[in-house]
């Protein structure tokens, strides 16, 4: 599932978390530009149906970048969308489904709003971040899947657009306390893919390796 991450109404390049320091996409081989049109053209040419947009103005409650996702659905994508704590006041329909972070809510009376929605796990140095705390991964994992989400993605933050790797360590964690689990951060080619492939994994967010060429093509 490839991902687009806005800021500015430009694609970025998003490393380890560290949202002030992104810069506009450049260097990519599937787009000349950090425009977002460009840039879904790109996945659409390697067979893409689904795209992940983390639209990082509305995160940080400083804007919004809703274009890029209504032009993703323009383009026939089945969007999941990260628009920070706004997706909660938003429904989900038949190409469009709001992700909603953990470090968006307070930690454990908020907990019940995940109920049937698509959850990211926003992980840091190990741990579960929330609005009020940290939280170990095996406890929040019991607690947010016996609430019926749709998808769990657990997505480690310290490691999104490093091609480190997966932490398997983590997603293992996840993977044995629920059934639908997605994976993000640090994905470094097709040997990461086919690996989580093995495991079980329903989908890999994937980024930087797309834009290096490392990744060239959506399997289903």
């Amino acid at each position: 599932m490839p991902v687009v991450d806005i800021m500015n109404s430009v694609v970025v390049h998003a490393i380890a978390g560290r949202r002030n320091e992104y810069k506009p996409l450049s260097g990519s081989v599937i787009a000349k530009s950090s425009d977002p049109a460009e840039v879904l053209k790109g996945f659409k040419k390697l067979g893409c149906i689904y795209t992940y947009i983390a639209d990082l103005d509305a995160i940080m409650d400083r804007g919004s970048n809703e274009f890029t996702i209504d032009l993703a659905l323009s383009y026939g994508f089945t969007v999941l969308a990260d628009i920070g704590r706004k997706g909660l006041e938003r429904s989900d329909s038949a190409n469009l489904f709001y992700v909603i972070g953990t470090e968006y809510l307070e930690y454990p009376g908020e907990v019940d709003l995940l109920f049937n929605r698509i959850v990211s796990l926003d992980i840091k140095r190990g741990k579960v971040m929330f609005r009020n705390t940290s939280v170990d991964i095996s406890q929040v994992a019991e607690i947010i899947c016996s609430r019926s989400p749709r998808l769990v993605v657990v997505l480690n933050l310290d490691r999104v657009g490093t091609r480190l790797g997966v932490d398997i360590d983590s997603l293992r964690i996840v993977k044995s306390i629920c059934s639908d689990v997605a994976v993000g951060g640090g994905i470094k080619g097709v040997e990461d893919l086919m690996l989580l492939k093995e495991l079980g994994i329903r989908y890999a967010l994937v980024a930087t390796a797309i834009h290096k060429g490392v990744v060239d093509k959506c399997v289903y």
